[in-house]
């Protein structure tokens, strides 16, 4: 999925795109994407953009009262009605694997939603129909499945290390699989999670209650230093909106290449039904009971 690094290069581009700017209808080509909550056309309508924010993993764009207009005679209209400013109108993107977003662009077999303003549009593609775009009022954010039950950002102020250390004090969970908990921690993926890990020296399998405080420390040390590089040379990059940007990757995807550290081979294992790349050598298991990667023949590329 687009993990954090990816969706705060993301959200600023398409805020100041949209920001200001008036949606004027959906097109729909994929169906089973679509979530429509407002029990309303969307083929044609008016509304205005408001905000466009990050919470999560989703793309949250803000929109003034959603005007509803006939296609075939513009007099005949309709305002959805809105209780307050806390009951605006909203579309909501989980893009979850492969979703992605690109500006005026040619259809293609991966579009799947198209928004369109006057002067421009915004495609949603998504080749593994995996994503979900949702049209909904503000008041009804807690129908959306893990809109509201994100944890800590970890970009936010109030993710300290005295949190951190609470939470990790609670877990018998893999390590990977700690840090990928969207209830806890929001919003590692898969990528990154093998860079924090590698970062951090610590194997994927690892129980976080046989982890010592200095390891805990680090861990989250390495959660900030890896999303803030990332985002950063992300930024840095400046790549298509479309793609993810993946070149400064140290294991992730990078199975039987050699360790950017000590230059044995990079490792792949299955950590809950999910890839994880990682160096045995430098995220030794500690003899719990893993496959012993250094026994194995051939270690070194």
């Amino acid at each position: 999925m687009p993990e954090l690094p990816d969706l705060e290069y993301i959200r600023p581009i398409l805020a100041k795109k949209l920001i200001g700017q008036t949606l004027i209808g959906l097109e729909v080509f994929e169906p089973v994407i679509l979530r429509n909550m407002l029990g309303a056309p969307l083929d044609n309508l008016q509304s205005q953009v408001l905000d466009v924010r990050r919470h999560g993993p989703f793309i949250w764009i803000l929109l003034d009262e959603l005007e509803t207009r006939n296609a075939s005679a513009d007099s005949n209209h309709s305002k959805i009605e809105l209780d307050s400013r806390e009951s605006q109108a909203a579309i909501v993107i989980h893009p979850m694997l492969a979703g992605r977003f690109r500006l005026n662009g040619k259809r293609q077999s991966s579009t799947a939603i198209r928004f369109r303003f006057f002067d421009y549009h915004l495609d949603y593609l998504d080749d593994r129909k995996m994503g979900k775009v949702f049209v909904c009022r503000s008041d009804g954010l807690d129908q959306i499945p893990g809109f509201r039950k994100q944890g800590m950002d970890v970009l936010s102020a109030d993710f300290s290390l005295d949190l951190f250390q609470k939470l990790a004090a609670k877990s018998r969970k893999q390590v990977r699989v700690f840090i990928m908990d969207q209830s806890l921690i929001s919003s590692i993926g898969n990528a990154y999670a093998d860079e924090i890990l590698f970062e951090a020296g610590l194997h994927p399998k690892t129980r976080m209650n046989q982890l010592s405080q200095q390891n805990r420390e680090k861990l989250y040390e390495s959660i900030q230093t890896v999303l803030r590089a990332g985002m950063h040379t992300i930024q840095e990059a400046k790549p298509d909106l479309e793609l993810k940007y993946r070149d400064h990757m140290k294991v992730r995807n990078k199975k039987d290449q050699p360790c950017p550290r000590c230059g044995n081979r990079i490792r792949r294992a299955n950590v809950l039904g999910y890839d994880s790349f990682f160096c045995p050598v430098c995220q030794p298991d500690g003899g719990r009971g893993f496959i012993d990667w250094n026994s194995l023949a051939e270690n070194k590329p």
